[in-house]
């Protein structure tokens, strides 16, 4: 038995277990969701660990983070998702190697029954999800402690999460999810803290029409290439098919009809530099991740959308070279 077969059946053994205890089955995880609170097994090659997290924190946190798409998704996106919040562990399996369907279903079958049994009792000391802050102590791998801000955030207590992240910034602490050049989870959640503030108000705007600019870009750069699910980056190919073709078509009547080489020099300059912007620092990255998170119809749209849209541009940069041309005749 190779690799490939092996895995399917080890991947069929557990769907065929999951089910029995109504838990739905995604990549290399299995998911319920249960008293507003989901619950997630995470299974490695000889174990499995079952974590739990409130079903408002990664709505509240996609928020935050400028994913708010996200919430449209699948629900296993809470499991498996780049920018999803880790959950409290309740509990750890082993999970010996083995070819035999049998014993392989007979291995699930316990790592299930002892999460239902898990579940149940939390379940009955944990209640209310709105009113759960984790054990941070079982946290498997939060270094930010973001699910604990968020169920701060939630219960109205930011001037506690202020508190916390200043104490952070103090110990130079570097958070795990960046976004540009200065700005990383503790950055948007402090927005996020005092967005009623009135200069944050205008900021959140110029920022909110900046980011919808660079996921556009990202989107469209992604959709030009072969729409590969595994592709985390466009091809340089398509950044110049895209980026170029914006370039002639803003600088190009200058040069035809006006003949101002400073005018032209100084869009293509302020073009160059805020493509430069968008992306410095990895900023177009989250959104080049979360194109390949979308759904397959969606990002097909995207795709057609993309291709019309470079088609247009370069219909119309033909057509100013060609009256441009019968001009100067």
């Amino acid at each position: 038995m190779n690799s490939k077969e092996y895995h399917k059946m080890v991947a069929d053994a557990r769907r065929g277990v999951s089910r029995k205890y109504g838990f739905r089955q995604s990549s290399y995880i299995n998911f319920k969701v249960e008293g507003g609170y989901f619950f997630c097994l995470y299974f490695h090659t000889n174990e499995a660990k079952l974590t739990v997290k409130p079903m408002y924190a990664d709505d509240l946190w996609w928020n935050i983070w400028g994913a708010s798409e996200n919430k449209m998704e699948p629900l296993s996106l809470r499991g498996t998702g780049a920018y999803s919040l880790s959950g409290q562990v309740l509990a750890s399996y082993e999970i010996p190697k083995t070819t035999n369907l049998d014993e392989l279903s007979n291995l699930f079958e316990q790592v299930f029954q002892g999460a239902a049994t898990v579940m149940s009792k939390f379940l009955t000391d944990n209640p209310d999800a709105n009113l759960f802050y984790p054990d941070e102590s079982r946290m498997d791998h939060d270094p930010d402690r973001l699910l604990y801000l968020i169920t701060l955030i939630h219960n109205g207590k930011k001037n506690e999460v202020l508190d916390i992240i200043k104490e952070a910034r103090k110990s130079k602490h570097c958070c795990m999810f960046k976004s540009g050049m200065f700005s990383d989870s503790y950055t948007y959640i402090r927005r996020w803290c005092k967005r009623e503030q009135t200069c944050m108000r205008i900021r959140n705007i110029f920022v909110s029409i900046f980011n919808s600019l660079v996921k556009t870009r990202a989107y469209a750069l992604m959709a030009l290439g072969k729409n590969n699910k595994k592709d985390i980056m466009p091809s340089a190919w398509d950044v110049r098919l895209l980026d170029y073709g914006l370039v002639m078509l803003l600088c190009l009547p200058i040069l035809l009809f006006w003949q101002n080489f400073t005018v032209f020099f100084c869009i293509y300059a302020i073009y160059c530099i805020l493509v430069c912007f968008v992306d410095y620092g990895k900023r177009s990255e989250r959104y080049y991740i979360r194109f390949g998170q979308l759904s397959d119809r969606t990002r097909l749209r995207w795709k057609i959308c993309a291709w019309a849209f470079v088609i247009i541009v370069y219909i119309c940069l033909f057509s100013i070279i060609f009256w441009g041309h019968e001009i100067d005749r």
